[in-house]
């Protein structure tokens, strides 16, 4: 499985203002649900906020991927946020630089596609230096491009 299947510079996002979580996460929500075509925006943007209230994807190396599985959506579908001066809460230990957010089926023989792809953000993701590296880059063409190298490095390990 590939990263950059799911991702291109079209639904890659500059979130350069200052934003709380729930903000980031509806609009970055919103923007995937126009980008997949989705018909019931509020309900994805609801079925994202109670995932992350379940349990926090904000993780200690820079990146957040929050997701939710919806009946409503026939593939995996992506969108990242790239937030330059970063997001954190008072809970957290260091800031979020970059938010993954993606949606898949609710079919059980989809499961494993998520679970994939969680891993593989994880793997591609998991230099806290690359994290920063990535959100300090405002031209999404060249973040793309990034990804992809470090995608490639990667599988090479």
């Amino acid at each position: 499985m590939n990263l950059c299947h799911y991702l291109t510079p079209h639904n890659i996002v500059v979130l350069d203002k200052p934003m709380s979580k729930d903000e980031i996460l509806t609009l970055l929500a919103r923007d995937l649900a126009k980008i997949t075509g989705a018909k019931n925006e509020d309900y994805l943007v609801q079925a994202i906020l109670d995932r992350e209230h379940e349990g926090s994807t904000f993780l200690p190396t820079g990146i957040a991927i929050p997701h939710a599985r919806v009946p409503d959506i026939s593939e995996i579908s992506l969108i990242m946020g790239i937030l330059p001066q970063g997001f954190k809460e008072a809970t957290q230990e260091s800031p979020t630089y970059i938010v993954l957010l993606f949606l898949s089926p609710i079919k059980d023989k989809e499961f494993g596609r998520h679970l994939k792809l969680l891993a593989k953000i994880s793997s591609v993701f998991r230099d806290p230096d690359f994290v920063k590296e990535v959100a300090s880059q405002p031209d999404v063409d060249k973040v793309f491009n990034m990804i992809q190298q470090k995608e490639r490095d990667t599988q090479e390990e």
